[in-house]
């Protein structure tokens, strides 16, 4: 096996579409080999690219394997039919903390991939604190924030119905204060990137553009 993220293998996006017909118990072991191959052994090498970039922020992310490398099995309690996930991801998030963690991510269907920014288990209390730091550098995150949309980034949450701080002005920083949560990503279709090491480069530029904004929400 190499030792470095090559892409993934071009039967890889054919293999999770065709995934969504034969996910059966009686299916399980002949896919799970398939999936060894097209999904676990290239997405644990990618997961290693990306450490590095990870270590850069000046605070502790989950980086232990198992936390952060999605397993082939799905949870049969809410899927007792389907054995194995059709779909894949990675997920670097904040170790200090049990709720609003905020969290660095990639995952990958049959049709699309996205990467970006989460904030996992979010709580009331956990997004007042995050609006609080936020309302506290607006000029700074709206400027963080209008880079990243022009570098493609979009936001997307809940938006509330009313508007919680009419007496700021309008600018990006408002738009997240007003959401129940947020996230920042891109997603794209599958592409010939993801065949390549190619990826793994867009998601370290990816994770690279969100440090800063990211430093800010856990400071």
């Amino acid at each position: 096996m190499e030792n470095n993220f090559r892409g993934f293998d071009k039967n890889t996006n054919r293999f999770l579409f065709e995934l969504q017909f034969c996910n059966t118990i009686e299916k399980q072991n002949e896919n799970l080999v398939k999936y060894k191959k097209y999904i676990t052994e290239p997405i644990n090498l990618l997961y290693f690219d990306l450490l590095e970039t990870v270590d850069l922020f000046d605070f502790d992310f989950e980086t232990k394997p198992a936390r952060c490398i999605s397993t082939p099995y799905t949870d049969r309690r809410f899927s007792p039919t389907v054995p194995l996930k059709e779909y894949m991801y990675l997920r670097f998030r904040q170790a200090a903390e049990k709720t609003d963690k905020i969290g660095l991510y990639f995952d990958m269907g049959s049709e699309c991939y996205g990467y970006g920014l989460k904030i996992y288990k979010p709580t009331a209390k956990g997004m007042d604190l995050v609006r609080e730091k936020i309302g506290g550098s607006i000029k700074l995150v709206s400027e963080l924030v209008d880079e990243l949309m022009d570098k493609g980034f979009e936001i997307h949450g809940d938006k509330y119905k009313k508007d919680h701080f009419p007496e700021t002005v309008e600018c990006s920083a408002k738009e997240l204060m007003n959401m129940k949560c947020f996230g920042i990503s891109k997603t794209k279709p599958v592409n010939d990137s993801v065949y390549s090491e190619e990826l793994a480069e867009e998601l370290k530029t990816a994770f690279g553009d969100l440090k800063e904004f990211t430093e800010l929400l856990v400071k």
